[in-house]
């Protein structure tokens, strides 16, 4: 009966298998049974991996180079093109090396000796943080910025040994892929939407496309080359092709999710996404979604749903983030989402959000909504200042964001209305800041919440990026990226520094209930590495390596700062008293 599971768990030719605790299968009422976590473990096999065309296309390694844990976001661009690649017969892993492995680096290289792959994808979504001040003490004139992209290249370093094809692409990469390729010393890329790309490498897929020799990349080169949004190196230079054109995402619902995430969201009745689009028509300054897209590509509503009622019943997911940068572009798109959800008496077992613009929103919807389950309307308003607006170069002006709070002002204390503010960017100066903060107060005391940012991150490519590069000499611009034309973090801040700014404003906001700073969450107390820990134990709990999560949760200092971590260790505990001596538990006063 155990090798009987180890085949149904995917074990049976894994050397991790050691670590994980048996007796896996356990006898009750004359039955065998698997425990809780094994049975998410069976059930992904059964509904995925045992499904997969009964020839092997290859093999493919997706790396999620995330490091950013704060507000843990699951790789569901990588999921997406993970199901395209199963469903072709490839077979496929997903890591991502930063919350599975203490030391991410060897640990990766372990795991691409174990898996063999035949070729690496490495997904490269934040470029950091997004926030600028995480403390008011410091350097006035630095940030607190937290950069991903030197652990990304630390990825990249740890693959050159794998003489396979590397590929990246991501959110992040797209903002400026070339120059990225060049600091990453990688020979592919994909900028933009990557699965009309993913999906024709998959259709035009032979068995000799990679030889004998992995290092030979000649056909994959040539296949390559053909691909909508590739880019790739010949003749000393970087080449690329045009991205694919607008479509019709078709997408399946069938979404197998990555549990080490999806479980706490579950857990903690946080949103899972799902896709009803990919780009945006907007244009604004800052924002690098069209710099990234540049053309808006739809999915049916009755997909989106099939995909909501999907993981519904297979992940017991109960609130979902439509992943469209702003849902209710156009608005149909985001009336008929709530009435295909109404329609299928969804709306009795779920909740959604959705980023959503001020235009074009139509009031006369909000009961529908209401109705669907759309418990949050989270709308980026940026600024009250007109001036300020046209800068950021909104589609809206304040008579429009009047307009949303006079509407949704009923509907205070049954649904939540999150607005996003930006002080500090292009356009800034003393009497635009005022009045913001003016009107911010005053909206606030009516009930409604306000984030906001200090200053605006200035990213390559995007319209505010152009323009520090024709004149990078200018005030106003902070952080190292003012060396490096914005690959490091760079932050326009006005009419003071950052944290002289949000010192100020929080000062200003100290009586306002309802008006927040946006900053870190989990990682305030107990620290950006302790937390990194924690996130490797969770993931060896959930893959049944009880020991091994036990005693990295042990070796946390301060591990009593972060209550999630205590209790599991201490299920844990339980767990492993039946097989471990208690002596050996260690951190009995925990």
């Amino acid at each position: 009966m155990q090798a009987f599971s180890d085949v149904l768990l995917g074990w049976a030719d894994d050397r991790r298998q050691e670590g994980r605790e048996r007796p896996l299968l356990q006898r009750s009422a004359g039955k065998w049974v698997f425990g809780d976590e094994q049975k998410r473990i069976v059930q992904d096999r059964v509904c995925f991996d045992l499904q997969t065309p009964p020839r092997e296309s290859g093999r493919i390694l997706w790396v999620y180079a995330n490091p950013y844990i704060d507000l843990l976001a699951g790789p569901y661009g990588l999921e997406i093109l993970d199901s395209i690649c199963r469903e072709s017969g490839f077979v496929t892993k997903l890591t991502n090396p930063f919350t599975e492995f203490l030391d991410p680096m060897r640990g990766l290289q372990e795991l691409v000796d174990r898996f063999q792959p035949q070729m690496i994808g490495i997904s490269f979504r934040n470029m950091d943080d997004a926030l600028i001040i995480h403390s008011l003490d410091g350097d006035p004139e630095s940030v607190d910025t937290l950069e991903m992209f030197p652990e990304v290249r630390r990825v990249a370093e740890a693959l050159r040994g794998f003489r396979g094809p590397v590929f990246i692409g991501g959110a992040a990469f797209g903002m400026s892929p070339e120059q990225f390729l060049d600091a990453l010393q990688l020979e592919y890329g994909i900028y933009g939407a990557a699965d009309p790309a993913i999906s024709q490498l998959c259709e035009a897929w032979t068995s000799d496309v990679l030889g004998a020799d992995p290092g030979d990349h000649g056909k994959f080169r040539e296949l390559w080359s053909q691909l909508p949004s590739a880019l790739w190196r010949e003749g000393g230079a970087v080449r690329r092709n045009d991205a694919a054109r607008t479509r019709v995402l078709t997408q399946t619902p069938r979404i197998k999710r990555t549990w080490a995430f999806s479980y706490k969201n579950v857990r903690d009745y946080l949103p899972e996404p799902v896709r009803g689009a990919q780009g945006c028509p907007l244009a604004c300054s800052y924002c690098v979604e069209s710099v990234n897209r540049m053309r808006m590509s739809f999915r049916s509503v009755e997909q989106v749903v099939d995909e909501i009622e999907f993981s519904l019943r297979r992940y017991g997911i109960r609130v979902f983030h439509i992943a469209d940068s702003e849902a209710n572009v156009p608005m149909d798109r985001l009336t008929g989402l709530a009435k295909e959800i109404v329609r299928r008496n969804l709306h009795h077992e779920i909740l959604w959000t959705a980023y959503l613009n001020a235009r074009p929103f139509e009031a006369a919807a909000i009961p529908l909504l209401v109705e669907s389950g759309l418990y949050r309307f989270k709308f980026a308003f940026d600024h009250f200042d007109d001036r300020v607006l046209q800068s950021y170069h909104k589609n809206f002006r304040e008579k429009d964001l009047e307009a949303i709070l006079d509407a949704f002002e009923p509907y205070i204390g049954h649904i939540q209305l999150y607005a996003g503010i930006l002080l500090g960017g292009p356009g800034e100066d003393e009497s635009t800041l005022a009045y913001a903060m003016q009107r911010m107060k005053e909206h606030a005391k009516r009930g409604f919440t306000f984030y906001y940012n200090v200053g605006v991150r200035i990213y390559p490519g995007t319209p505010f990026g152009k323009q520090f590069l024709e004149n990078p000499d200018a005030s106003g611009y902070y952080g190292p990226g003012k060396s490096d034309g914005g690959l490091s973090a760079l932050i326009y801040s006005a009419p003071e520094a950052p944290r002289v700014l949000a010192a100020r404003l929080e000062e200003r906001f100290q009586d306002t209930p309802r008006v927040f700073r946006m900053n870190k969450e989990k990682t305030t107390g107990i620290g950006y590495e302790a937390y990194r820990q924690y996130l490797v134990a969770w993931n060896a709990w959930l893959d049944g390596r009880w020991q091994e999560a036990y005693a990295t949760l042990d070796g946390i200092e301060q591990l009593e700062q972060l209550r999630e971590g205590v209790a599991l260790q201490r299920l844990l505990r339980m767990k492993l008293r039946q097989t471990v001596p208690t002596n050996l538990l260690g951190g009995g006063s925990r």
